[in-house]
C-alpha cells in the first residue's frame, strides 16, 4: 500500500529476477529505468495481478543481472560526494550574495556570445559585480570575446573544455568558485545539457535562470532525457525546471513552449545591440553605382545563405547592378565555407569574413537580409536596424517581433525563394520606401532594442535592483 525507493525492488534486478509491483512511492522511477519493473494500480482487483504476472511468466529473462547503473552503490556514493561539500557550504561563514554570475559554453563567434558579452559589459560600467564562467575554451586560447572582457576588466573562470575534463568535475569546480563568491544569481547561458542539469542539482541555495531555452535547448534536452541519466535524479525537463529560480527567453513567440517544457515562470528580455550616435548616410567611394545587398551569420547551414543565393538568382535579371556582402567566420567546419563559394558560383557574391565591429559594414551597404532559420533574436538584424537599415527577413521565430512588415522593413515566407527574390527586387526600386523603413527600424530599436534596455531587464528580473 505504500513504499519508498524499495531496496527489495532493486536486489531482485540485481538478481537478475523481475519485478511486479503496486505503483506507489518510488516504484514508478524504478521502472523508468528497468523495462523488467511491472506496475499494477494499488487498488487493483487480484485478477489485474494475475494478468499481470502471466505476462511476466511468458517472458522470463535469463538470470543476470538487469540494475541499472544508476542504481548502483557506486552511483550512490558518487551523488553523495557529489553533494556533500555543497551542503557543508550552507554552513560555512557565507559572503553576502552579490551581483551574478553568468555560465556559458564559449565567447567565439555567434549571436549568443555576444549578447552575453554585452551583457556583462553593461552591468560591469553600472557598478553590478559580475563574473562570467567559460566552459568549453583553453586556458591559453582565449577567444576574441573572452580578451573583450578581460579587458573591460571582468572577472574570468575558465575551466578545461569537455574533452579535457569529465562535466562532473567540471562542475564540481564551478560550483566551488560559486560558493566562494556568492552571487545573487547565476545565468545559464545556452549551457550544454549534462553541465546545466549537474549545476542545478548541486547549486543548491543559489538562484538559477535558464536563458534563452529556445529551439536549440529545446531539442538538446529532448535528446539528453531520451535516455536515462546515470548519476542524476532528473528524468524529465520539468525535473529540471523544479530546480530553476526561472526561465528568461528573448522572444514572446517562445515564452509558453519554454513555460510548458520547464513548468516554471517564463520572462521575456529581447537582445540589446549598441546604438550608433547617428544614422551612417550611405556614401560609398567604391561601387557607388551597385546597390549592396548585406548579411551577417556565422558560414553554417542553419543560417541558409544558400536560399539566400538561390533568390538572388531568381531577382537577378529584375535588379540594378548589386552585390552580396557576406560578413561572418567559420563555425569550424572549413569545408561548408568552401561549399558555399561554389554555390555562389558566377554571382557578385563578396566574403567579408568575421567582424570585430559591424558600423563599417553597415555604412556600406543599402539593404540588410536574414533567413536564419531558426531564428530567435537576432543580433545581425538589430544591429542594422540600429544603423537605420532597412531589413528584408524571412518570417520565422522572433522577426516579427523586430520587424513590423512594411513598416520597418519587410518579411517574406520561409523557404519561398520566389517571395524573396521579390522582395530584394522592391527594396532595390524603391528609394523612398527603403528610407522610411530605415528610418523607422532605426526607431524602433532606438525604443526596444538597446543594451541599456536589456541589462536594466535582467538587474530588474534576475537582481530584484
Amino acid at each position: 500500500a505504500w513504499e519508498g525507493l524499495s531496496l527489495a525492488h532493486l536486489e531482485a534486478l540485481a538478481a537478475g529476477i523481475p519485478v511486479v509491483s503496486s505503483d506507489v512511492g518510488g516504484a514508478a522511477e524504478v521502472a523508468f529505468f528497468h523495462p523488467q519493473v511491472h506496475l499494477v494500480g494499488v487498488d487493483a482487483e487480484p485478477s489485474a495481478w494475475v494478468t499481470k504476472l502471466s505476462q511476466v511468466l511468458r517472458t522470463l529473462p535469463q538470470r543476470v543481472s538487469l540494475l541499472h547503473p544508476a542504481f548502483t552503490t557506486a552511483a550512490m556514493t558518487r551523488g553523495y560526494a557529489r553533494l556533500y561539500p555543497r551542503v557543508q557550504a550552507l554552513y560555512r561563514h557565507r559572503v553576502q550574495p552579490n551581483g551574478l554570475w553568468l555560465v556559458i559554453n564559449n565567447l567565439c563567434v555567434g549571436g549568443a556570445q555576444s549578447s552575453a558579452r554585452r551583457l556583462l559589459t553593461r552591468l560591469h560600467h553600472d557598478g553590478v559585480k559580475v563574473r562570467c564562467a567559460v566552459l568549453q575554451e583553453k586556458e591559453s586560447m582565449p577567444s576574441a570575446g573572452r580578451n573583450a572582457l578581460i579587458s573591460a576588466g571582468i572577472s574570468l573562470f575558465v575551466l578545461p573544455p569537455p574533452d579535457e575534463l569529465d562535466a562532473e568535475y567540471s562542475t564540481a569546480r564551478l560550483a566551488e568558485a560559486i560558493e566562494v563568491d556568492p552571487p545573487q544569481a547565476v545565468l545559464l547561458w545556452n549551457v550544454m545539457p549534462r553541465h546545466k542539469l549537474l549545476l542545478s542539482e548541486i547549486l543548491i541555495d543559489t538562484p538559477l535562470w535558464d536563458i534563452s531555452p529556445g529551439e536549440m535547448n529545446f531539442a538538446s534536452m529532448a535528446r539528453v532525457f531520451s535516455a536515462p541519466l546515470n548519476g542524476l535524479s532528473m528524468r524529465n525537463a520539468l525535473d529540471y525546471g523544479a530546480r530553476l529560480a526561472g526561465a528568461i527567453v528573448k522572444f514572446q513567440g517562445e515564452a509558453q513552449r519554454a513555460a510548458d517544457v520547464f513548468g516554471v515562470a517564463v520572462q521575456m528580455i529581447p537582445n540589446g545591440v549598441p546604438l550608433v550616435s547617428q544614422v551612417i548616410h550611405r556614401k560609398r567611394a567604391h561601387l557607388p553605382e551597385r546597390f549592396i545587398f548585406g548579411t551577417s551569420a556565422r558560414l553554417s547551414p542553419d543560417k541558409r545563405l544558400e536560399d539566400l543565393f538561390a533568390a538572388l538568382r531568381l531577382a537577378s535579371t529584375r535588379l540594378p547592378p548589386w552585390e552580396l556582402h557576406v560578413a561572418g567566420g567559420s563555425d569550424g567546419d572549413p569545408s561548408y565555407g568552401a561549399g558555399l563559394r561554389l554555390a555562389a558560383g558566377d554571382l557578385p557574391i563578396r566574403f567579408i569574413g568575421e567582424l570585430s565591429d559591424s558600423s563599417e559594414f553597415m555604412a556600406n551597404i543599402d539593404a540588410f537580409v536574414l533567413i536564419a532559420e531558426p531564428a530567435g533574436c537576432p543580433n545581425a538584424s538589430l544591429e542594422a536596424m540600429a544603423h537605420g537599415v532597412p531589413v528584408v527577413a524571412t518570417d520565422v521565430g522572433g522577426m516579427r517581433e523586430q520587424i513590423e512588415h512594411r513598416v520597418s522593413g519587410l518579411l517574406v515566407p520561409s523557404r519561398d525563394a520566389n517571395a524573396l527574390a521579390d522582395a530584394f527586387v522592391e527594396v532595390a526600386l524603391d528609394p523612398v520606401r527603403r528610407a522610411q523603413w530605415g528610418a523607422a527600424g532605426r526607431m524602433r530599436a532606438e525604443t526596444y532594442f538597446t543594451v541599456e534596455r536589456m541589462a536594466a531587464d535582467y538587474r530588474r528580473i534576475c537582481l530584484s535592483s
